[in-house]
């Protein structure tokens, strides 16, 4: 049993060891896939020589085990859930990833699920919400959509749409 929070990090036993830094990489991709970039930052942290880790990673992209594309489409596929472009782009590059490679997985995101994905997000969002008017309804969607990395034209036409719902709803007669 471990007390408190995080683990103490543990120190490299061969830093100058391309075949130590290499063991170590493969033991956390087995755990959670991982960008070169981030894996290599960990390795250089847990005390490995730059060239041991160079070495290393170059050797786990050759036997399969690292894939910044494969990790990228990845990461895109699971955050495109009720996440927009935009903090997606911000997510990979963060994680290290080029844009050479973060773009083709980007473009793998459909416009049309991407605005299925903002409405839906917008509807519920609103589900137990009452706003006087167009302005309060944009005032309170937009930030929360935006934040979510939509752009601002998606946010503009959700809003519009969700707007002339409601009013639609407003007007229409009850004799359901």
């Amino acid at each position: 049993m471990r007390s408190g929070g995080r683990r103490t990090t543990p120190t490299a036993r061969e830093p100058e060891s391309a075949q130590a830094a290499y063991t170590e990489a493969v033991k956390r991709l087995a755990r959670q896939p991982q960008s070169r970039s981030a894996l290599r930052q960990r390795l250089v942290r847990l005390g490995y020589a730059e060239a041991a880790v160079d070495a290393a990673l170059d050797r786990a992209q050759g036997d399969g085990y690292l894939n910044d594309q494969e990790y990228a489409a990845t990461l895109v596929r699971r955050r495109s859930r009720g996440r927009g472009h935009a903090l997606i782009a911000q997510e990979l590059r963060a994680k290290g990833i080029e844009e050479s490679t973060a773009g083709p997985a980007l473009a793998a995101v459909d416009p049309d699920a991407e605005a299925a994905e903002a409405l839906a997000l917008g509807k519920s969002l609103l589900a137990h919400r009452r706003l006087p008017d167009a302005q309060a309804l944009v005032a309170y969607l937009g930030p929360r959509l935006s934040r979510r990395g939509f752009s601002s034209g998606l946010v503009y036409r959700v809003c519009r749409l969700l707007n002339a719902t409601k009013i639609v709803k407003i007007l229409s007669p009850c004799n359901d």
